[in-house]
């Protein structure tokens, strides 16, 4: 079976691939955007979005966006599954992967453009930063008291949160906050804690730091390394 994922190695949202791939034993060909870039003709002719990851199933199908994929796969490769059969406990695996994408991943991507202190305007960081320190707080109300989302199961909610929590470490260390919002909420501060010892999810944001890292020097960036 040949599935590929056009991804990149410092991407949190290829991450979240790669967990699921990895709970599933699905192997992956990992593979660069064609055409060199996101802009590239070859890229956008497979995804106009310009956005990675995109699978390429063994049907030769491509699916954009990590939260389809992630279901696509859930579906394809059933076993072990990533959402629970109790449809409580569905729902909130479901509603914490939605917050993180909506209420904390949104305002930390539109911070991107501010990362540069040349060209910051603070204006805009200041309201981001308040919508995202808002949406970690709301996500921690739902994680509850920090345990795992369904018990020891890796689920979707746990290919979404860690690499989640893994970006706004790295860009509240870019725009030289004093700490990355998500620390001032102990369910948060616990998970993330008892996560990164996962045998499964803990080499993927180890493999994730590294990667920045290796793009921050190649950039001529001091690494962020030693913040994760």
């Amino acid at each position: 079976m040949n599935v590929k994922l056009i991804t990149s190695a410092n991407s949190p949202f290829g991450a979240r691939i790669t967990i699921a791939a990895r709970v599933k034993k699905i192997d992956l060909e990992l593979c660069p955007p064609p055409g060199g870039g996101l802009r590239s003709p070859a890229f956008l002719a497979i995804n106009p979005i310009a956005k990675i990851p995109v699978l390429i199933t063994d049907q030769g199908q491509d699916v954009a966006e990590s939260a389809v994929i992630l279901r696509y796969l859930d579906q394809r490769f059933p076993d072990p599954p990533l959402r629970p059969v109790d449809p409580e406990a569905a729902a909130r695996i479901d509603l914490l992967a939605h917050i993180a994408d909506t209420y904390v991943m949104a305002p930390v991507i539109r911070l991107f453009p501010h990362l540069n202190p040349l060209t910051r305007d603070q204006q805009v960081v200041e309201a981001e930063l308040a919508r995202w320190r808002d949406g970690v707080a709301v996500l921690s109300h739902f994680l509850g008291d920090g345990s795992p989302p369904s018990g020891e199961a890796v689920t979707l909610a746990d290919c979404v949160l860690p690499p989640t929590l893994h970006l706004g470490t790295r860009i509240a260390a870019m725009l030289d906050l004093p700490h990355d919002p998500a620390r001032m909420h102990a369910p948060l501060v616990a998970y993330y804690a008892r996560i990164r010892r996962h045998p499964v999810i803990g080499p993927v944001l180890s493999a994730l730091t590294q990667a920045q890292a290796d793009y921050d020097i190649k950039a001529g960036r001091p690494s962020l390394a030693d913040r994760h």
